[in-house]
């Protein structure tokens, strides 16, 4: 039994079909950073950390998809983030999970990526190419501002709402 999560790699990344030699790239670059972690790839779906349950039993794993790869959006930061990149990013997505710290999404999941891409600088940065530990803080930055501006606006619509006065005493 899998639980539902969110896409983790927001649109704009690569989004064509990834051919053998693809796929064995991108599972040994998961491999290449932890051997032990599950990754395997699902075509036409998503990429994304989830946790299945198997007779009884809680276990993370990761699915990658043709959006693990960076593609043409330069407006968003993480298109631009490279397999590596995005790698480090979903294994850290394992390693919050496995200790506990990831956020419930939901309300939270713009805050949980952007933590996730920080740790995944911070985890994986002596295996990351400068320009990777950049796309990542400049990920977790985005998806930040994406929280404040959803809060901004949630704001001007609450303090848009028409409260009639209350009757008069006496």
């Amino acid at each position: 039994m899998k639980k539902v999560r969110y896409i983790s790699l927001p649109p704009g990344r690569n989004a064509v079909l990834l051919t053998d030699q693809d796929q064995r790239r991108v599972g040994t670059t998961f491999l290449g950073f932890e051997p032990d972690i599950n990754a395997k790839y699902e075509a036409g779906t998503y990429t994304r950390f989830i946790v299945s349950t198997e007779n009884g039993n809680d276990f993370g794993e990761i699915i990658f998809s043709e959006d693990i790869l960076p593609g043409p959006n330069v407006v968003n930061p993480n298109s631009l983030l490279s397999l590596s990149g995005a790698a480090a990013h979903e294994l850290s997505h394992y390693h919050r999970w496995f200790d506990g710290r990831e956020l419930l999404h939901g309300f939270l999941t713009e805050i949980d990526e952007a933590i996730t891409s920080l740790e995944a600088a911070q985890r994986y940065g002596h295996q990351l190419r400068p320009t990777d530990i950049q796309g990542l803080i400049s990920d977790a930055l985005f998806r930040l501002n994406i929280f404040v501006q959803a809060q901004k606006a949630q704001a001007a619509d609450d303090s848009a709402i028409e409260v009639p006065p209350e009757p008069a005493q006496g």
